[in-house]
């Protein structure tokens, strides 16, 4: 991303550096073994191969692509203090990081709205979000990401200079660029993000409501042979009480979605715009923010798949450490968990909403955030 022109070399002769460079090398690790993982999970299994994936697997590439091509280099900055590469690789690199950061946060954007779509118009979801237009989707993300990286560093619009002479791979930003780059990559993304999320958590609070209505109805009525009885009150402080936890579940979710999500871009945003401003930011600082925005690819695969229920079946074939071995109980018709994707008269191993094109009748909002529904 945007870096600081200020320099500083490392003493790389303590213990204290060497601490460093692990951490950042098992950061590196996790992000490519996870994220490849999850890409070949998708390939490999039918069952996840599907419209709604395609966004995630356009996540996981973009997030591979921060730990081969971003990280490395980084982390060489960080323990030298200096470019040690190729110096005609610098400005390349650069485009990378920025292209690369930004497909990122941009695909957490179109996921988003893809879960958005599949709760408003569950039964024209299928026609709308067909696989030409997910492309579509996708290739815009990456087709803005491209703009905010290559286009303005190959033109030098966006510096006041680049440190060479001092083979330091850092550009002074000014402000114009340091502005128009993070509202189209992260304050216009995040703010789609949180109003969706949040559309997404009222229409769960919603249904919740209209489920319960529907399964206790005041007035049932009497089926053949059967004395019409209103449900008992303790039966009813039950569902209430059922129904409260899975809206307190579905807004714990989005509240650790979306706080992971800022913590580990808005530091860097902020400094970043602060040291366009005035040029003040110190450098340890700056690679701080910078590596906790990068950590956020480390954290995608895990947050977003691996609570999923597919991903973890797909997961528990191929690893057992993974197989979850509490017994299988059938949803109820009508469930809020991710046990019910859209299907309620499928009982058994239904599909989660980003896992599968919904074909019958509509699932409902908690479907689509309650992710750490085991």
């Amino acid at each position: 991303m945007f870096s600081s022109p200020t320099t500083v070399a490392w003493n790389i002769t303590g213990s204290g550096p060497w601490l460093l460079a692990f951490m950042l090398t098992i950061i590196i690790l996790m992000t490519i073994c996870g994220n490849m993982l999850l890409i070949a999970l998708v390939f490999a299994h039918r069952s996840l191969r599907c419209t709604s994936n395609c966004f995630l697997v356009s996540l996981f590439l973009s997030d591979l692509m921060v730990a081969l091509v971003v990280m490395p280099p980084a982390m060489l900055n960080v323990l030298c203090g200096a470019w040690v590469l190729w110096p005609a690789f610098c400005p390349v690199w650069l485009c990378f990081d920025v292209m690369c950061c930004s497909a990122s946060i941009l695909n957490l954007c179109v996921i988003s709205l893809d879960r958005y779509l599949f709760i408003i118009s569950p039964l024209r979801y299928k026609q709308r979000m067909t696989p030409p237009r997910a492309l579509v989707l996708v290739g815009a993300a990456w087709g803005l990401a491209v703009m905010a990286s290559f286009l303005p560093i190959e033109m030098k619009w966006h510096s006041l200079g680049h440190r060479s002479l001092s083979f330091q791979c850092r550009l002074r930003v000014t402000l114009p660029f340091a502005l128009v780059a993070s509202v189209l990559t992260f304050f216009l993304p995040s703010s789609a993000i949180c109003f969706t999320y949040c559309r997404i958590l009222l229409a769960a609070r919603r249904q919740a409501k209209r489920v319960a209505a529907l399964s206790h109805p005041p007035h049932p009525h009497p089926s053949l042979g059967e004395p019409s009885r209103p449900p008992s009150p303790g039966v009813a402080r039950r569902l209430a009480h059922r129904q409260g936890r899975r809206a307190l579940k579905a807004s714990l979710t989005l509240g650790v979605l979306l706080g992971l999500f800022f913590s580990a871009w808005l530091p860097f945003f902020i400094t970043n715009m602060a040291q366009a401003v005035c040029d003040c930011v110190p450098l340890a600082l700056f690679d701080a923010t910078t590596w906790l925005g990068y950590c956020n690819s480390t954290i995608n695969p895990i947050i977003y798949p691996l609570f999923m229920r597919d991903f973890k079946r797909a997961l528990g074939r191929l690893l057992p450490c993974c197989s979850s071995r509490s017994p299988r109980r059938p949803s109820p018709a009508l469930s809020l968990s991710l046990r019910n994707s859209g299907e309620p008269n499928i009982v058994s191993n239904p599909p989660s909403p980003l896992a599968s094109d919904p074909t019958h009748p509509p699932a409902t909002a908690t479907d689509a955030v309650n992710l750490l529904r085991c």
